[in-house]
């Protein structure tokens, strides 16, 4: 999505770009016994085809610890309508076949039930970090709203820009400052799915941005909560921190990313 999309956000949800409402779904889908080597087999191709679909907006997949037979799925797609191309595409596709007929628990919320704020904008900054990902950096990304629109947006970046300084918040900083003609944006939200380091928390501060929401902690880095330093130092600025908005979604793709490179 670019800089310039609009996002209308209000009591009844948000839409992007023309769309209703973000459309998200959750629940658990069982593997019979002799289906479930299949269907492991399968399933990192199907979550690869749905990412990137245009309509998706993020979708997770993950074993359920306490039965070895079930996968925890959550998804949101920009409407209904970009679902229902998803369905299509799945229902003809192998894992479509694979499946049909598993035992599933979902349940949905869209143009009656639409996702918070605060999550629907965490859709798009995970989004981003499957772009880091797929790039093969750490997966995190952000996007910075004014006034109901996107004003900058980042993905990871350090290795592939041969800059240390190249983390979401930064990119996303740089591309708002750019687009809004000052390096100070005022009146801002950054939402990212990780914490933020120390590194990028003094650039939110020189930034002046007002509001920081972000998913998952980071226990090793995180300058926010885990290590906090807000008031550790003399700042003539602070920005409200809120935490925890998709943590589970965001931690458990920074844990699969890491895992895999073991």
């Amino acid at each position: 999505m670019s800089a310039s999309c609009i996002i209308h956000a209000g009591a009844n949800g948000i839409s992007i770009t023309g769309a209703d409402s973000i459309l998200t779904w959750g629940g658990t889908i069982y593997a019979p016994p002799d289906q479930l080597e299949a269907t492991q087999t399968a399933l990192a191709e199907h979550i690869a085809l749905t990412r990137a679909e245009s309509g998706c907006l993020s979708f997770e997949v993950w074993p359920n610890p306490d039965n070895p037979l079930a996968f925890q799925v959550k998804e949101a797609f920009i409407d209904a309508e970009a679902f229902a191309a998803h369905q299509a595409r799945t229902g003809a596709s192998y894992w479509g076949k694979l499946t049909r007929g598993f035992e599933r628990e979902y349940q949905t919320h869209g143009l009656d039930q639409p996702a918070s704020l605060d999550e629907s904008f965490m859709h798009l900054a995970l989004k981003l970090a499957d772009r880091a990902a797929e790039t093969g950096e750490v997966p995190v990304g952000a996007v910075l709203i004014r006034d109901e629109q996107v004003i900058g947006e980042g993905y990871n970046q350090p290795i592939s820009g041969l800059d240390p300084t190249a983390h979401a918040e930064i990119v996303a900083l740089r591309q708002a400052a750019l687009s809004q003609g000052n390096y100070r944006l005022p009146a801002s939200t950054l939402y990212v799915t990780i914490e933020p380091c120390l590194m990028c928390v003094g650039a939110l501060i020189h930034a002046r941005v007002e509001h920081v929401v972000f998913g998952a902690r980071e226990p090793k880095t995180g300058a926010l909560l885990s290590h906090p330093c807000l008031d550790a130092y003399p700042s003539n600025h602070r920005f409200k921190v809120t935490s925890g908005v998709l943590g589970e979604v965001c931690g458990q793709r920074m844990s699969r990313f890491f895992a895999a490179k073991r």
